[in-house]
């Protein structure tokens, strides 16, 4: 969020805001209802908000549901020179939702998924290690999700 954003935010923007984290299909009317501004208000609100704040809607999956019984989270060491051709090609597998540049030991954090331990092997394996400049990684398997954004459709 920029400065001039942030400074524009007020109660109703927040409002607006939480009212669609916890249902992003609420209508306007419901959501006028709900924090108990006009119709006209929402609406140009949300508009500005689309522009400025929201990157955009989506859906939130149950993975068991589509299949995906394991995720992992891998930390990669790279090699400095190739550090940004790893990221890009994490970025670009369908299996990794989530890429991060981390400060520490390594270099990159990953979140992938997988139907099972096979495939996770598999992917873990022949995509990642294969890769070029990574040097090294950890591999954990998440035993529980106890918090968690967006889930990948992998069909």
């Amino acid at each position: 969020m920029t400065a001039d954003v942030d400074s524009e935010m007020d109660e109703t923007d927040l409002a607006i805001l939480h009212s669609l984290v916890k249902n992003a299909r609420i209508t306007l009317s419901k959501m006028s209802e709900d924090i108990n501004v006009p119709d006209a208000t929402i609406s140009h609100r949300l508009k500005r908000l689309e522009r400025e704040v929201i990157r955009g809607y989506t859906v939130i999956l149950d993975p068991e549901k589509v299949g995906l019984e394991m995720t992992a989270i891998i930390i990669i060491q790279t090699e400095t020179e190739k550090h940004g051709a790893v990221k890009i090609a994490l970025s670009k597998l369908d299996e990794v939702s989530e890429v991060y540049s981390v400060s520490g030991e390594y270099d990159l954090l990953t979140k992938l998924w997988a139907h099972n331990m096979e495939e996770l092997n598999q992917i873990i394996n022949n995509k990642i290690r294969s890769i070029d400049g990574v040097d090294d990684l950890t591999e954990m398997i998440v035993m529980e999700r106890v918090k968690e954004g967006t889930v990948p459709i992998l069909v």
